[in-house]
């Protein structure tokens, strides 16, 4: 096409009022022809941000369903209190964020409320279990040298991955940098304790809230539980808390597993 009929071109364009390489016009032919059939529109996801129940209709059937995997019938109160879940740590190093879990103290040790700890632990351990089934992938994280190796055995077994040593900074905020690649970052991170072995926050929680990645997180009464998305207040250094609580997880992700080889 010579100059003359290029300029022509660009006339009549002009004239009558499209402009076919606008911003505004192509994301709208991308998202027509991306967005899959039955998701909301962009003007939906805009008035849903705002306004979330404008979403409800969109939500999947099985979000809607009250204890899809049955986790309900796992976690009882004595189980619970012979794990020792109930123990916090002395009185002085309780954090401001932790009293409302708590029933009270004995002996100058913080006691966890079972029910409260109860009530948010089924709520963590369905989370898990929905992105297991939708085929996300767990990262399971620990700094306790007592209990690494069965974080690491059970996120083996069901198929998931974990976290036992130093975390490096940056590893999920500087990742493409540290290892040469694009990786698929973790859909969920659970901590099975939210602090270092330095006592102070673990560095990937905070990475994580920066990432948009939601996490889960076993938090003790001298913790902070801010950053967290799902917060479960209880015991997270004795051995016998931990094994329980990995048990727990553990048949989380293998229901989220077998719900999904169902649906496939």
């Amino acid at each position: 096409m010579n100059s003359a009929a290029l300029r022509s071109l660009i006339r009549r364009v002009g004239a009558s009022g499209a402009r076919p390489f606008s911003a505004k016009t192509a994301a709208a032919d991308a998202s027509a022809t991306t967005r899959p059939r039955g998701a909301p529109s962009a003007d939906t996801l805009q008035k849903g941000s705002v306004q979330p129940t404008v979403l409800r209709p969109y939500v999947a059937p099985e979000l809607e369903t009250e204890d899809l995997f049955g986790l309900h019938s796992l976690v009882n109160v004595d189980e619970m209190f012979e794990a020792r879940l109930h123990y916090g740590h002395k009185i002085g190093t309780l954090h401001e964020n932790m009293k409302w879990a708590l029933y009270g103290e004995r002996l100058g040790v913080c006691i966890f409320d079972l029910e409260i700890t109860r009530k948010h632990l089924i709520r963590a351990l369905d989370f898990v279990a929905h992105v297991v089934s939708r085929g996300g992938i767990i990262l399971f994280i620990s700094t306790h040298r007592d209990t690494m190796l069965d974080v690491e055995k059970m996120a083996e077994e069901v198929g998931q991955y974990a976290h036992v040593r130093f975390w490096q900074e940056g590893t999920l905020t500087n990742m493409k940098q540290l290892l040469g690649a694009s990786v698929r970052m973790p859909d969920t991170m659970v901590f099975l304790s939210s602090l270092t072995s330095m006592s102070e926050r673990h560095p990937a929680i905070i990475e994580a809230a920066k990432m948009t990645i939601p996490t889960v997180g076993i938090v003790d009464s001298n913790s902070d539980p801010s950053y967290l998305t799902y917060l479960v207040p209880s015991n997270d250094d004795s051995p016998q808390a931990v094994a329980y609580l990995l048990r727990l997880f553990k048949e989380a992700c293998q229901r989220g597993a077998a719900y999904r080889a169902k649906q496939l």
